[in-house]
Formats: structure tokens, sequence, C-alpha cells
């Protein structure tokens, strides 16, 4: 979870009122925070206990929050509105077809009229570096620049030139901590190619896997200026800011248009609540976007922050039958949301910096949360209930022991995956029917995904394997790793046209892996989970050697309850594959339908 370190005063700073350290504990219940106590009195640290708000993890982000429960109910639109009413352009920045494959995506904006002081500074450090860590990866899927602007000349160039390009060579920010002894001093300042600094620098060294390929983007003014090397540097000289300066220039760059976006919406709101006047500036594009060829920013981001539902659903959620129309406007409205009520139907519309709206309960949640949960009447259970595993859980677990026993190591996975790694890494063409009831057709897709690489639920286990394997070379082989958990397949006849499916998968990589290993493994488990009437039956699928892969059968059942083979060379080591150099043989069985018999 994030933690962030928090100033006292720069907190009742942002709130415009006094608070002691307890009121502020008190408060932070509307952040879902938790206070840490620092070095002294003044310094405190803030734990935050929610993933889904980027928003929250800055100082700014928690007196926003904290401030909206301070003040009369509005919504955000007053104080905010620059997200719908744009002023005149500040600039333009132009990006270049050659960053497409790179590092597509660019956002900014101008803000004027705050004077740089000590605190905001630091604040702004800190949340840039904490958003790029988190929210963005390490920088590998959004990183944020601040420079003078000043001194920036409209319009900004966005392009990639070769690493060793001598003609955009600059003098890049020297690292903040100690200077490594063996770069003479006189080298700080020197101009660097972007090829040294990935060597040479510090920082190049730390963050050079976020950036792929063989170029590098720049940021660069219409003078010709270089404004920053991202993900990686920024410039020495437009790329320092420093107390005093009162007109500042903001831009992220990323893989994801959506979250660039939305972190320059989360910064925007940022300078905002220092008092400084927002002014947008365009991105143009010479490629289509998700959002057209032509992007402003701070941009609103509509789709992703409106939920309407029926106030008597909203009571139901709650579990507050006689709630009036009236408090649940009020109580959200001091949460920062603009709601409206139009016929008994509750439109509740979440600022520009927030996209963590996915369903009705979100906005039941923040009613809580801006009502209290200490003002709701506690209530024992009526019903005296012990509590068991489930069968199905009790059959994985029985699955999980065996595999272990057998001498496999356990890896646990997220659920959420990219979609590439499930299809293109696993050489599984677009058109592929799959294979009936483990995988292929569609995948679950998230709607308001923050991150493309849990853009989709995966339809089976092995691609989780081969990921873990692409990053243990390191290790002394052979290597036997094995996970049991879930997927998500697509399956018309479910509810949602997708159904859960309890699955074990397992994977052995070392220079003599074959087939009939995977085999023997194979056939201990279904034998001990009691499945001895399997058969297995060849097949045909892109995933793995032609004539060394086959279904696994349970009699009585029409669909494949499970798929062995050895893994294609393209998979491991192909253009689109993991990156893995030693052959590999794995399965993946369905335990649901092992269960089921």
């Amino acid at each position: 979870m994030p933690t962030i370190d928090v100033s006292l005063s720069d907190l009742c700073a942002l709130l415009g009122t006094k608070m002691d350290v307890a009121e502020v504990d008190r408060r932070l219940e509307m952040v879902k925070g938790e206070l840490k106590r620092g070095e002294t009195p003044e310094e405190l640290r803030v734990e935050l206990q929610d993933t889904n708000r980027p928003d929250l993890w800055c100082i700014e982000g928690i007196a926003r929050q904290i401030r909206f429960g301070l003040e009369e109910p509005c919504g955000w639109r007053e104080e905010y509105g620059f997200y719908e009413r744009h002023a005149a352009l500040a600039g333009r920045i132009e990006v270049d077809a050659s960053v497409e494959t790179i590092r597509p995506y660019v956002a900014g904006f101008l803000a004027r009229g705050w004077t740089v002081d000590d605190a905001g500074l630091r604040a702004f450090i800190q949340a840039q570096e904490t958003l790029s860590r988190n929210y963005g990866r390490k920088r590998a899927t959004i990183a944020i620049g601040i420079y003078d602007g000043a001194g920036v000349e409209f319009p900004v160039s966005y392009r990639a030139v070769p690493l060793a390009d001598r003609d955009h060579a600059f003098v890049p920010l020297p690292p903040a901590g100690e200077r490594p002894p063996e770069v003479p001093a006189t080298r700080w300042e020197e101009a660097w190619t972007p090829a040294e600094i990935l060597q040479d620098h510090p920082t190049g060294r730390e963050y050079r896997s976020a950036l792929p390929g063989d170029r590098a983007p720049l940021l660069i003014d219409a003078r010709g200026e270089v404004l920053s090397f991202p993900p990686i540097i920024n410039s020495a000289s437009l790329g320092r800011v420093v107390e005093g300066m009162s007109q500042l220039f903001v831009e992220v760059t990323g893989t994801t248009l959506d979250q660039v976006l939305l972190a320059t919406n989360i910064l925007a709101a940022n300078m905002r609540d220092r008092g400084a006047e927002i002014l947008p500036v365009a991105t143009r594009y010479p490629f289509d976007t998700p959002r057209g060829r032509d992007v402003i920013a701070p941009h609103p981001l509509p789709e992703k922050r409106v939920l309407a539902l029926p106030l008597e659903r909203f009571r139901g959620l709650l579990g507050e039958p006689f709630l009036a129309e009236g408090e649940v406007v009020s109580v959200l409205q001091r949460y920062g949301l603009d709601v409206r009520s139009e016929s008994d139907l509750l439109r509740v519309e979440a600022p520009p910096y927030r996209a963590d709206y996915l369903h009705e309960v979100d906005a039941v949640e923040d009613y809580a949360i801006s009502r209290g949960y200490s003002s709701f009447t506690t209530r024992m259970p009526e019903e005296f209930t012990v509590g068991r595993l489930s069968e199905m859980t009790g059959f994985v677990d029985r699955a999980r022991d065996r595999m272990i026993g057998y001498g496999f190591e356990e890896a646990i996975n997220n659920i959420l995956t990219a979609p590439r790694l499930v299809r293109a890494a696993m050489n599984v063409p677009a058109d592929f029917a799959g294979v009936a009831g483990l995988h292929g057709g569609p995948l679950v897709q998230i709607a308001n995904v923050m991150n493309e690489n849990y853009a989709c639920v995966r339809d089976w286990i092995l691609p989780s394997l081969l990921e873990i394997e692409s990053h243990s070379a390191g290790a002394v082989y052979p290597h036997y790793i094995f996970e049991a958990g879930e997927v998500a397949v697509a399956d018309e006849a479910a509810p949602l046209r997708s159904r859960t499916d309890q699955r074990v998968g397992a994977l052995v990589a070392h220079e003599k892996a074959s087939f009939t290993e995977a085999q023997g493994f194979l056939g201990l488990l279904l034998t001990h989970l009691g499945c001895t009437q399997a058969t297995l039956e060849p097949c045909d699928h892109p995933s793995f050697l032609p004539g060394r892969v086959a279904v696994v059968r349970l009699p009585g059942r029409r669909e494949a309850v499970g798929l062995l083979g050895e893994v294609h060379p393209e998979v491991l080591a192909g253009e689109e594959g993991f990156g893995v150099r030693v052959p590999c043989a794995a399965f993946e069985l369905s335990l649901s339908a092992c269960a089921a018999g």
C-alpha cells in the first residue's frame, strides 16, 4: 500500500483550517488512511489502504477529500470546472509517428499564478514518484515531468531518435543522491546522448527497463531545446524547477492513453489546490488513439465516472430502507461528487481525477465513508453458523498438496493479465477456436481498465507459469512450477457469458523436458484425484509442438478437461514469446470438471 510523508502545517494550509494530530487521524477515515507518526509532531506518515484511488496518494488529494467534508455540499464542478470549461490553449504538443511503437502517448498542461515554495515542490516530487512507481509500474506505463514553463516555447515536439544521436544530446539533471565516483565532476555540466545516460547515469541505469527498443523518445521545444528523455530524466535547464518560479509546464508520457490522462488530471487538481490557474495543452497525434487525434488535457474522461441507479436500489444495497433522497444527495456531495436526482433516479458523477467508478456499489461505499461508518446502527447476527471449507476448496487443496509432494514449487499469479500474454505470446491467432471447455473464444475484458497489464481475466494458467519462467533463467535447472487457481472461460450459456473454473497448471523446464515427463506427473495427479478413467486424445494446438499435444477426457463428458504437451518454440523464444531458452512441457487440468466426476 502507498505510504506518503505529510507535513502537518502544509496539510492545514491546504485544508484552510487548523487541525491537531488527533483530528487529522480521525479525518483520515475519509481516505482509508492510517496515521503513522513521523520523527517529529510536524512530520507525519500516512498509509493509504485503497489502491483504486491514485488521486489520494498525495497530500493535496488527502486534503481535498477531507476538505469536501468540511464545506457546504457542492460537488466538484465549482472548484475544478477547468476539466470541462477549457480556457484558451496554452500551447500544443506535436507527436511524431516515430514514438508510436515505443511510448506513444503524452499529455500536459500549464500551471501559472502559484509561486513555487518548498512545501509545494516537495509534495509534487513525492506525488510524481509515488504515481510513477505504483500506478506507472516504475515508470514503465507512465512517467511525469515538470519544467520551468516560462522557458518553454510551444509547440513542443515529441519524437524518437537513435540512442546514440549526438545531435540531440543534452545536459541531464544530476543524480539526487551521491554521484558515482567513476564519473568526473565536469561530466555533469556536459551534454549526454540517450545511450550514455542509460549506460552511465544512475537514473538511466535504474529505469532502463522501462524503455523498450533502441530508440529514445524526447520532448523538444520550438527552439530545439530538449526538455526531457522520458521516462528516464529531465534536462538540467528547463527540467530544473526551483522555489520562486510561477509558471510550470507539467507533462505525462506513457503506454496507455487513459492512464496518461488520469495522471494529468490528478496533477492538475493538485496544482489548482495550491492556487494555480490551469491552462490546457492540446496534443496532436499522427495516428489514431482511443480519444481521437487531437486530445486536450486536462481531459474529462466522461464515461469512466458516471453511475445511474434508482434510489430504491441505493437503499437496498446500503441496507437502509428509509433513507431520504435529500440526505443521500447531500452526503454524496460532501464527498466531492456531483449528484442529481431525477424521478427517484440518482445520477452520481465522480470528478475527472477519479477513475474508480465501476459499479453501483462504488457510490454506495462513498456514501458510507462520507456519512461515517460509526453512524450506522449495529446489529448482532440473528443466526449462528459454523464456517468450513467448501467441497471445491478442499478438492483444490488436495490437488495442491499432491503437486507439492511431486516436487513442484507453487506459484501464485494475478487472475487479471494482459491480453497479449494469453493470446499473441502463446502463438494463438485471433481466429483460433480454442479447446472447448478449456480456453478460447472472447476474453473477459475489464471495462474500466487502469493498466494494460490487467486488462482481461485469464482463461488459462499456462501463460502465467511461462511468464514466471521467463524471469527464472538465473535459477538452477530443472524447474518444476505449478499453480492452482481460477480462470474465466467464455461460455454463452452462463449468466454473464463466462464462468469461473478452478484449474491446476504445471510447467516442467529443463534441457530434456518432454511430453512423457509431463504425462507422468499428470497421470499421477489424475490417479490421486480419483480420475482413473481419464484418457488422452491427440489434438492440434498452436501453443504446442505438432504431434506432441493431447487433450484429457473423462468418460461421459463431451468437452475436454485438460491439455498436455511440449510448448512450441515460438511461444518460448519467438518474437512475441516469453524469452525462455530451454524446452518446456506443461499440462493444465480443470479441477472443477474433475470434482464433478
